[in-house]
């Protein structure tokens, strides 16, 4: 800083001798602002950040071959716009999730003995992202559904994306256990954010398990692979840090024994600022831990495999699209939430869609009940919308965006 100082200084002084002292003075201390301005976290970043997430996305029922132009319904092929035509205008933000849970493949692959094996090809993918997706997790019990190949493809296919198109990134599946143990650090609106995502590894699919020369990923039950991410978390410096958790028992809105401290830890230990939860295909409980935010499950966002969740109740029948609004705070030095929205979607084995107002407002208020019930204060309550979605105003210095909403 001082050296910086002294040559600005030393610039400054060769300006004209005929400008009085006042003025020479002025403009050095101009410049020297300017360049610690730009040094700054503060000055060099670009005011508001806004997130969005979704939950989980598929491309294409269970083993049915990949097309390029869309995925079919029945025999009829629906093209990538028209499959997405009212989720579109959601992925507005300056960071927009989604948690990939598909192989990327431009066609067939031999599976592996399960249930459900999907797979999805990269030009739905490559659509999503020029809608506007640029933070993807590929860490989660379906990215091994073709076996090692599977996973190798859908890097393969990832990273082109990713070389494509600027300012997209992913994390979870490596090529190696280093790999996916990375902590993805990029810059958006001048903001230093980190990025890790693990899956749900179990004894019943541990070979899905990276190594040292093999693909895969790592697993949130595994407590070396769960210190080993946190630990990476820790170290770096960022401004906000998120991590993306697919683990849960399908079809439960209560959290998993254990769930909660795990995570807190993640909060207090790693320095996370966010959790966002997917998996269990339904939505939990949403969390404020003085100023960190934990999804604990997203629910279903666009799975084209998945179950028509609409016979199910109120409180299992829906999935979730979230909306994070972050300013930069002086004294704590980093980003932090000044307003969350929620917004229940519905269709999302099909063509997934935003609920109406009357749906959308039980749905809210559902959401608001279990995470009361399950997390007590720290339980984050929604204000319910005429547009059947939610908001909560955490107070702080309000972005543009976050204004129009926290009036």
């Amino acid at each position: 800083m001082a050296s910086i100082r002294h040559s600005l200084s030393r610039l400054a002084s060769r300006g004209t001798p005929r400008w009085p002292t006042s003025r020479l003075r002025l403009a050095r201390w101009l410049l020297i602002g300017l360049i610690f301005g730009l040094a700054s976290p503060v000055s060099a970043a670009g005011g508001e950040l806004v997130l969005t997430f979704g939950g989980d996305v598929c491309l294409n029922r269970s083993r049915v071959k990949p097309e390029a132009g869309g995925t079919r319904f029945g025999s009829k092929l629906m093209p990538w716009k028209k499959l997405t035509r009212f989720i579109r205008k959601q992925t507005n933000g300056h960071l927009n999730f989604i948690n990939l849970e598909t192989v990327v493949s431009d066609k067939p692959l031999s599976s592996v003995k399960k249930k459900y094996a999907f797979i999805s090809h990269p030009t739905g993918v490559e659509h999503f992202v020029k809608m506007g997706v640029n933070l993807m997790s590929t860490a989660n019990n379906h990215a091994f559904d073709y076996g090692e190949q599977g996973a190798r493809s859908t890097l393969r296919h990832v990273r082109r994306i990713i070389r494509r198109n600027k300012g997209v990134h992913h994390a979870g599946l490596g090529a190696n256990e280093k790999e996916a143990a990375a902590v993805k650090v990029f810059r958006v609106r001048g903001y230093r954010i980190a990025f890790a995502a693990m899956g749900n590894l179990t004894n019943m699919n541990k070979a899905h398990r990276a190594g040292p020369k093999k693909a895969g990923t790592l697993g949130i039950r595994y407590k070396k692979d769960w210190q080993r991410v946190l630990e990476n978390l820790r170290r770096v410096k960022a401004d906000f840090k998120i991590l993306s958790a697919h683990v849960g028992v399908e079809r439960s809105v209560r959290l998993d024994p254990g769930q909660r401290a795990k995570y807190e830890r993640a909060l207090k230990f790693a320095g996370v600022d966010l959790i966002i939860g997917h998996h269990p295909h339904v939505v939990r409980p949403v969390q404020n831990k003085r100023g960190k935010i934990v999804f604990y499950s997203l629910g279903n966002y666009l799975i084209r495999g998945a179950r028509n969740m609409a016979p199910f109740p109120d409180h299992q029948d829906y999935g979730l699209f979230g909306r994070l609004y972050l300013s930069f705070d002086v004294k704590r030095g980093k980003l932090v939430p000044t307003a969350v929205e929620a917004v229940p979607m519905t269709e999302m084995h099909a063509v997934a869609r935003p609920m109406g107002p009357a749906e959308g407002k039980r749905r809210v208020a559902v959401l608001n009940k279990i995470s009361r019930k399950q997390l007590g204060n720290e339980g984050l309550q929604f204000r319910i919308r005429k547009n059947g979605t939610g908001v909560a105003c955490l107070g702080g210095r309000y972005g543009p965006r976050a204004k129009k909403i926290c009036r």
